[in-house]
């Protein structure tokens, strides 16, 4: 459990930073930027962690721009020592100095309220009984249109209701699939917590994990918990090992009334085949180095991507993928996981970085969306 540390119930008594790896976005990552600038509750700091070419050119943008239209913002924009998601967050957290730090992605748009509705939680959390909040996902947009769609109004309000509705198909299609079904906890259950009564009053919930894109914690909990910086590139299941190991130390939550949007925009990803293998790889990896018993490991992830194989292959019809690129994914996971996790940690942490850099270069289109 966090440690108890007495604090007011307001949001105000609170700071907090955001941190945001990013990559060859720079267009989406502006719009990112401005909508957390424009917070009802500012943020003290906004730490931008660059693994692009053109990084200067960017920073310069922001600062001649949100820096001196948003003054009382201390703004970082630093070029990333690695390229990957996992160190780029980890170079930002150790930059950070708020009490708590927002982890978002360069696509995910905050609503106005979004910060404020969530340190109204942390606030109330007077005890320091919670880890992590997540923000409630919203299907559209808080400035209006995507960058894809047309200025016509019609067409604005088409690309919206369509964009609503494949939102609620995948909700369904999610509440088929348990956490466990994504992510294999490391002692094999998720820890169950009930709410504190400081938090009965307010409109969140506990949840047993919180999505990489709409991340939350207290800056203690990421002093002890680090993000896995075996991983490279896009770090597929770097938000879920930390959310569980996170979850150790303090409950996570959703914050009903805090609402982003997450884009997935395209541009400067790793194809849906590349990132469905490198998710179960990926945590192969990790329960490699923190799983309890690798043996029942073997069995229930056996078992889990028979599962996902249909799972995948419905989320592939939904999305009109129809190359299959994540069902092949699946199937790449289960021809080859057994041999990585014949290794030993020691060896995983020298041997897999290139291995991940092998497969990406498989991808030499880099187009299909995540």
């Amino acid at each position: 459990m966090c440690q108890s540390i007495s604090t007011n119930s307001s949001p105000q008594s609170l700071s907090w930073s955001l941190v945001i790896p990013t990559y060859q976005r720079e267009t989406i990552l502006l719009r990112c930027l401005r909508l957390a600038a424009q917070q009802t509750l500012a943020p003290k700091e906004i730490i931008v962690v660059d693994a692009s070419l053109y990084w200067e050119n960017t920073r310069a943008k922001v600062m001649q721009d949100l820096a001196t239209q948003y003054s009382m913002i201390h703004w970082k924009i630093v070029p990333a020592k690695h390229l990957s998601s996992a160190a780029q967050r980890n170079q930002g957290i150790d930059l950070a100095t708020a009490e708590v730090i927002f982890l978002i992605d360069d696509d995910s748009l905050m609503y106005p309220d979004c910060a404020a509705e969530v340190m109204r939680i942390y606030a109330h959390d007077t005890q320091h009984q919670v880890a992590g909040i997540m923000p409630a996902l919203e299907f559209v947009p808080p400035d209006g249109t995507s960058a894809a769609e047309t200025s016509s109004s019609q067409s604005s309000t088409v690309a919206n209701q369509l964009r609503i509705l494949q939102g609620h198909l995948r909700a369904v299609a999610k509440r088929w699939i348990k956490d466990d079904d994504i992510f294999i906890p490391y002692d094999f259950a998720f820890p169950k917590y009930t709410l504190p009564e400081t938090l009965k009053g307010l409109a969140t919930h506990p949840v047993s994990m919180i999505h990489g894109a709409r991340m939350s914690y207290r800056r203690e909990i990421l002093q002890t918990v680090r993000f896995e910086e075996t991983l490279e590139r896009y770090a597929v299941n770097e938000d879920n090992d930390v959310c569980y190991r996170a979850s150790r130390l303090g409950m996570l939550l959703h914050a009903l009334q805090a609402h982003i949007c997450h884009l997935e925009a395209k541009e400067a990803r790793l194809s849906r085949f590349i990132t469905t293998a490198l998710w179960g790889f990926n945590q192969v990896v990790l329960h490699r180095f923190h799983s309890s018993d690798l043996v029942k490991f073997n069995q229930w992830f056996r078992q889990l991507l028979w599962r996902r194989l249909w799972t995948q292959l419905i989320k592939d019809i939904l999305d009109r993928r129809w190359t299959l690129p994540s069902l092949r994914g699946i199937w790449l996971v289960r021809q080859r996981y057994e041999e990585i996790l014949s290794k030993t940690p020691e060896e995983l942490r020298s041997w897999y970085p290139q291995f991940q850099k092998e497969l990406i270069s498989m991808d030499a289109t880099i187009v299909e969306s995540r």
